[in-house]
């Protein structure tokens, strides 16, 4: 039987502490032995950052759809834009040895989430958005259904996702 490895994505407007609450959850799982994947959405528009003159670029420009870097454990993959799909990289993470995987960003994909928002003006998210379990926000809030913690509170969110992730994973409990 194969080992379902649970996924959780943080989602939330440009500049509103995705990342930081990102770094907090992997900090606390790290401390607990978890081994953690990451994959982080470029929602800005344009390509994300891919220093020229380096091989792997060198080979996508050539015309290759998907290039790999390795050394010494540390591995950086490439693609051109339509080649690899959300689905396509959770394909490649479920092979390797971690027990979570953590999405920053798409926003639109059904796993459960994690809302971070800054203020009310930013509840529209949770509407448009599936499966929000949890939000983070830099102010109360009020008339929430959902369970909401302050962004200051890690120490909150970090136990509700220890403990979310307990219920997801049989390999941790």
């Amino acid at each position: 039987m194969a080992v379902v490895i649970p996924v959780l994505q943080v989602i939330g407007y440009q500049d509103s502490g995705k990342t930081t609450v990102m770094k907090q959850l992997i900090k606390a799982a790290e401390s607990k032995g978890i081994l953690t994947g990451t994959i982080k959405h470029h929602g800005h528009g344009g390509l994300p950052e891919q220093p020229s003159g380096k091989d792997s670029r060198v080979h996508l420009e050539a015309g290759a759809s998907v290039s790999t870097v390795e050394g010494e454990g540390a591995v950086v993959l490439q693609s051109v834009s339509g080649v690899l799909s959300l689905e396509s990289l959770l394909d490649f993470y479920r092979k390797l040895p971690i027990h979570v995987i953590l999405i920053e960003g798409y926003k639109k994909e059904h796993f459960p989430k994690i809302a971070v928002i800054r203020d009310a003006r930013d509840l529209s998210l949770i509407d448009t958005c599936t499966n929000v379990q949890l939000v983070i926000s830099a102010a109360p809030l009020t008339g929430l259904t959902l369970p909401n913690l302050l962004f200051e509170d890690q120490s909150g969110y970090i136990k509700w996702f220890l403990n979310w992730l307990k219920e997801e994973s049989a390999c941790l409990s």
